[in-house]
């Protein structure tokens, strides 16, 4: 399938410091969600996780995602489907950004409270089909 491009209205959504829940499809069938944090790099997304999560490692596995984002007053949502894959290691900066469009100003006392053991693994979500409503 071809990558699905995001319409403006869909790109205006998605850079508000919105929660999403990422879907991952582990081999026996189940389904894994958790609730992320994500920022937009241009026609994909991308998300901050530790190489060894459930995530990371469900992603190695099988790359279909589901990443459904919610309005804070839950009637206008987002739903990236795609596939994704781990593209490097998150830098300094790429999480700064990223705390800093979701704890504002706070970022640099949020970062020092909350150090990684190591570098967590970037994943980039490349969508397929995008569907959106109430936007």
């Amino acid at each position: 399938m071809d990558q699905a491009a995001f319409s403006p209205a869909v790109t205006t959504f998605l850079d508000r410091p919105l929660h999403a829940v990422l879907a991952t499809f582990a081999p026996n069938g189940t389904i894994s969600q958790s609730v992320v944090w994500f920022l937009r790099d241009d026609a994909t997304l991308w998300i901050s996780a530790r190489p060894t999560s459930a995530k990371a490692r469900l992603i190695g596995i099988d790359p279909r995602v589901s990443l459904c984002v919610l309005a804070p007053h839950g009637g206008s949502y987002v739903r990236v489907e795609g596939k994704a894959a781990i593209d490097g290691h998150v830098s300094d900066e790429q999480r700064r950004r990223l705390v800093s469009l979701y704890v504002g100003a706070d970022a640099p006392n949020w970062l020092a409270e909350h150090p990684l053991p190591s570098p967590n693994a970037l994943i980039r979500i490349r969508p397929e089909r995008v569907v959106s409503r109430g936007l």
